[in-house]
């Protein structure tokens, strides 16, 4: 049957039952037919409800412009789970495992649930990513830290340095509610020895230290040391999600986008391929799945105007994937530059154990950082980490962000139908080395040993929070993420961004979304 004739024919009232409030989107149709599958149209259509996504979202709905986005993840506010732990496990610890995949301690059994961390795993390097309305939002520390300007500049050459740290850098901090722990409070309170006692290590050690500002609400952390409301931090709740205080972007930009009224979010709604259209339209296979990650229906969307924002693996995956199974055109650039932010996890044993060791309790959300970035030898930048074990293991755990000199590759197995990361040693190889050097400097002032618990002979070079790159800003696209081969595709989430930007991303994709987005309305692009 004829698309158009199908859509005409078919039953426009099941419109209803897709969308929250169909009478919201009149451009969109839908129908069924019994041998056939869902087909919707919509005009504006975004992949993924991470940063770029909901940056995306909020300014096309603040334009007028209707807009569905896809997410494959659940919708955690509206299903009214509460999300778990890391103590206590439930159906928030993974996604479809049976059994935790947290970076260690994974002795928890599971029922497989369409939780909110996942974990992709390679020959050398296991990747975690997030699911649900929010992205990665919901399961990173929320450790919302501006870059160095100058290295910016040097990943970025051709974007306007002094309009990133005037605009757009400030107006994130804004939208995505940034604050500082208040002094007096982290000195006093007991969840944060980990941190004092990491920071007075560090100074000893002839180290820099920094305080990092965060997402997460402060002033609420305040009450929940003084019991007036629900815990979250100092629960054990993180990567895992957070029930309370911290605000993810199901609090912040998703949120101010519902409110327009001009947006729809479908959750559990997975895209498995895209097709390019003869009048330059795209139309997206999709499955919808349960909770269980069972396929409930397959659906065709159709749309002019599509925005992948799935996530830097996310996003590679479908255009490599659609690439093979539609011929979908890309650019001969796109999966290179790949890097994973110089991402090294390591720690160290024995720390203080006669005075307390790191704490028995400890808040998960992190607020200092090892600013060593202006060691020509050795630069890097470390986050300070929790350990929220129950019990004071004397132990420190440190997440090292590292230049990445030696970038790896992302490319399409046609025989595996799968992504293949070329990504070894010799990729982190002088990311070992700083880890080394900071491991040694920090024992060698304090004492303690590398933690060889936590990690294989004590570094995590397997580790990686923040895969970056693949579909860089101004190679694979143009200045504003808009794919080149292309005239109604744009990329806008960690993908831009070629491997490397020396803290942890979010701010920086956020900004960048919110550079590209401004100026691809401005040119009409949505029109």
């Amino acid at each position: 049957m004829d698309r158009k004739k199908f859509i005409k024919t078919g039953i426009l009232a099941v419109s209803g039952f897709y969308f929250l409030n169909s009478n919201l989107f009149p451009a969109m149709q839908s129908g069924v037919d019994k041998g056939e599958k869902e087909i919707i149209d919509a005009p504006i259509l975004i992949v993924g409800s991470g940063y770029g996504g909901a940056v995306s979202a909020l300014r096309l709905c603040e334009s007028g412009k209707k807009v569905v986005m896809l997410e494959m993840g659940l919708n955690w506010q509206k299903s009214g789970i509460p999300f778990s732990n890391m103590l206590k496990p439930g159906k928030s610890a993974a996604w479809l495992k049976k059994k935790t995949i947290a970076p260690f301690m994974n002795i928890f059994s599971l029922t497989p649930f369409t939780g909110t961390l996942d974990r992709m795993d390679f020959e050398h390097i296991n990747i975690w990513v997030g699911r649900g309305v929010g992205g990665g939002s919901l399961v990173n520390g929320g450790m919302a830290v501006t870059p160095k300007k100058s290295y910016f500049k040097e990943i970025f050459p051709d974007l306007d340095t002094e309009k990133f740290y005037n605009i757009y850098f400030p107006l994130v901090h804004k939208e995505l509610k940034v604050n500082v722990i208040g002094e007096q409070f982290l000195k006093d309170c007991p969840y944060y020895k980990f941190t004092r006692v990491g920071e007075a290590e560090a100074h000893k050690a002839g180290f820099k230290t920094i305080r990092v500002p965060n997402v997460y609400d402060f002033q609420y952390m305040e009450k929940e040391y003084r019991n007036e409301v629900p815990r979250s931090a100092f629960n054990t709740e993180v990567i895992y999600g957070n029930n309370h205080g911290k605000n993810s972007l199901d609090k912040t930009y998703l949120k101010k986008a519902l409110e327009t009224g001009n947006l729809e979010i479908l959750d559990l709604h997975c895209v498995e391929h895209i097709k390019l259209n003869d009048d330059k339209t795209y139309t997206l296979q999709v499955q919808q799945t349960d909770i269980s990650g069972g396929v409930v229906t397959d659906k065709v969307f159709n749309c002019k105007k599509l925005i992948l924002a799935a996530g830097t693996m996310g996003t590679l995956k479908l255009l490599l994937h659609s690439n093979v199974v539609n011929n979908f055109p890309i650019h001969k650039q796109i999966g290179k530059n790949w890097g994973n932010n110089g991402n090294f996890m390591t720690g160290r044993n024995w720390v203080k154990p006669l005075s307390g060791g790191t704490g028995a309790k400890q808040s998960t959300i992190p607020v200092g950082g090892i600013d060593n970035w202006d060691d020509k030898e050795h630069p890097f930048f470390t986050e300070i980490a929790p350990l929220p074990m129950g019990m004071d293991v004397a132990t420190a755990l440190y997440l090292l962000i590292n230049r990445v000199d030696k970038k790896g590759e992302v490319s399409y197995d046609r025989n595996a139908k799968k992504i293949i990361l070329n990504w070894d040693q010799s990729n982190t190889f002088k990311m070992r080395e700083n880890a080394g050097y900071f491991i040694k400097k920090m024992n060698r002032a304090n004492g303690g040993t590398r933690s060889h618990f936590l990690f294989n002979n004590g570094f995590g070079a397997n580790v990686c929070y923040h895969p970056l790159g693949g579909c860089v800003l101004g190679k694979v696209t143009d200045e504003y993420g808009k794919l080149k081969d292309h005239e109604n595709l744009y990329v806008l989430d960690g993908s831009l961004i070629p491997g490397t930007i020396g803290v942890n991303p979010f701010v920086t994709i956020t900004a960048i979304a919110e550079y590209c987005i401004e100026n691809l309305i401005r040119q009409n692009e949505f029109s």
